[in-house]
């Protein structure tokens, strides 16, 4: 299969290469924006009579972009929001035979510059994820759905490099997506699927260790969809919201300021251990503090 996969603030139009640039000009210099953080919905059909139909809304500092495109029978969608922690994508159609197949694309991203800051030895980043929805096709070895999420090194928003995570993590979802075998997750720097989950509802808890991780990181997150071959009929619809959670005496700060970060909390053994021990100390304070009343 030949996988058509929109990078960050590039897109091929016919047989000309357009690279757009983000940044002020003065004086013939031009000084670029770096991008802390994003949000990025691509949405790409390919159906004769007009070929190579690309919606793209790459928001580089921003946290929401949404895209759509219909044409043949081919629809797409597919939208991301930093600030409500959600991506989701739709990639569906019924297209006539006449056509040949299909070559679709529906493809979501977040991402955000982390900062974490107190004794993180030994310890994880939590990157809990609840995805729910449904791949299915007519032809499933037409079918690529996934789910990436990685961790890289400062910068990488803007060099678009990522094959080289500090660290990765990819998912098939979907009963007919064929993602773990189609070397799909090869663009992130992973050699296999993490894990396989089908339809439904699912939640995937994701543990980033932090001694692979400098205190400044960019934190990555995408879902996709790709059908590309002679079926004519498919449907995968799938969203997911998500939560990172840090452990005890950690903290993290987001560029974004709005990516859905918690803190542990102690366990209830803690918690009641260190209950009685307050209570002990009363009891003390109060009895250092009796006189006793003469008679």
């Amino acid at each position: 299969m030949t996988y058509i996969r929109p990078i960050c603030k590039t897109a091929l139009l016919g047989s000309t290469l357009f690279v757009l640039a983000f940044g002020v000009t003065s004086a013939g210099a031009t000084t670029i924006t770096p991008t802390l953080y994003f949000s990025d919905a691509s949405d790409y059909t390919n159906g004769n009579p007009a070929d190579n139909q690309i919606y793209s809304d790459y928001e580089p500092n921003a946290v929401t972009a949404s895209a759509t495109g219909s044409i043949n029978g081919e629809t797409t969608t597919s939208s991301a929001s930093i600030a409500a922690g959600t991506l989701r994508i739709l990639n569906t159609g019924n297209i006539d035979p006449s056509l040949g197949g299909a070559n679709t694309e529906s493809y979501a991203s977040l991402g955000d510059t982390i900062t974490a800051s107190g004794a993180t030895a030994g310890l994880n980043l939590g990157v809990n994820i609840t995805e729910n929805g449904t791949a299915s096709a007519a032809s499933p070895g037409d079918d690529d759905t996934f789910m990436v999420v990685a961790a890289y090194t400062s910068g990488t928003f803007d060099t678009n490099a990522y094959t080289t995570p500090l660290w990765a993590a990819g998912y098939q979802i979907g009963a007919d997506s064929t993602a773990a075998s189609s070397g799909i997750f090869g663009a992130f720097g992973l050699s296999a699927a993490t894990g396989i989950y089908g339809d439904g509802s699912n939640n995937i808890p994701i543990s980033i260790p932090f001694a692979t991780l400098p205190s400044t990181f960019e934190l990555f997150i995408a879902i996709g969809s790709y059908e590309n071959g002679s079926g004519l009929v498919w449907s995968n619809d799938f969203s997911h919201t998500l939560d990172v959670s840090v452990p005890t005496g950690v903290s993290l700060t987001s560029a974004s300021g709005d990516l859905p970060v918690t803190s542990s909390t102690p366990e209830p053994s803690t918690l009641s251990l260190g209950a009685i021990a307050l209570l002990a100390g009363l009891v003390v304070r109060f009895r250092r503090k009796t006189v006793p009343v003469a008679r």
